[in-house]
C-alpha cells in the first residue's frame, strides 16, 4: 500500500511539472508583460508570448525557413540598456533561417515569418525563446525578457 501510495504521489508530481512545462512555452512574466505594453504600444503577441511590432513595412515576401537574411539589430533588457548590436553598413548580421545548429536565438525564428526585405521591426521576447535561466555572457540576467530593434538588409 505504500508503494502503491509513493507511486501515485510522484505520479501527480510528475504530471504537475509537465502541466507547468507546457504552459511556460507560452508565457511573459506579467510585470515584464506590462513594461513591454508601455515600450512596444500596439505590439501583438505572435506565438509563445513574443510582442512584435512593424515599426517601418518592408517589401516583397515575408522571410520563410531556409532565407539568408542580412539584418542590423539592437537588442536591449527591459530597462532600456543595451546587451548587443550590430548597427551600420560593415556591422551587419548574416543568418539563415531555420538552419540546424539554429543561428539565431527562437524568438527571432518565430518573428522572421512576419518580416519583409527593407522593413523595421521590434520584437519581445520571453526568456524561453531568448537565453532562458543560463543568461547571456554576464550581460543578460537569466530568465531576462529582451527586446530587439531589428532592419531586414537583404533576403535570399
Amino acid at each position: 500500500m505504500k508503494t502503491l501510495s509513493l507511486f501515485c504521489a510522484i505520479a501527480v508530481c510528475w504530471g504537475a511539472s509537465a502541466q507547468s512545462d507546457e504552459l511556460a512555452l507560452d508565457y511573459m512574466p506579467p510585470a515584464h508583460a506590462e513594461q513591454v505594453a508601455t515600450l512596444m504600444p500596439g505590439a501583438v503577441e505572435i506565438g509563445g508570448g513574443v510582442r512584435f511590432l512593424e515599426l517601418e513595412a518592408g517589401e516583397g515576401p515575408k522571410i520563410v525557413s531556409g532565407d539568408r537574411v542580412e539584418a542590423i539589430y539592437t537588442g536591449r533588457l527591459l530597462d532600456g540598456s543595451i546587451f548587443n548590436q550590430k548597427t551600420g553598413k560593415w556591422h551587419t548580421y548574416r543568418f539563415t533561417v531555420g538552419a540546424e545548429p539554429r543561428q539565431i536565438i527562437q524568438g527571432w525564428e518565430i518573428a522572421m515569418p512576419y518580416m519583409q526585405n527593407g522593413g523595421k521591426y521590434m520584437v519581445a521576447i520571453p526568456s524561453q525563446f531568448a537565453y532562458k535561466d543560463k543568461g547571456r555572457y554576464g550581460q543578460v540576467p537569466p530568465y531576462a525578457t529582451v527586446t530587439f530593434e531589428i532592419t531586414i538588409l537583404d533576403v535570399n
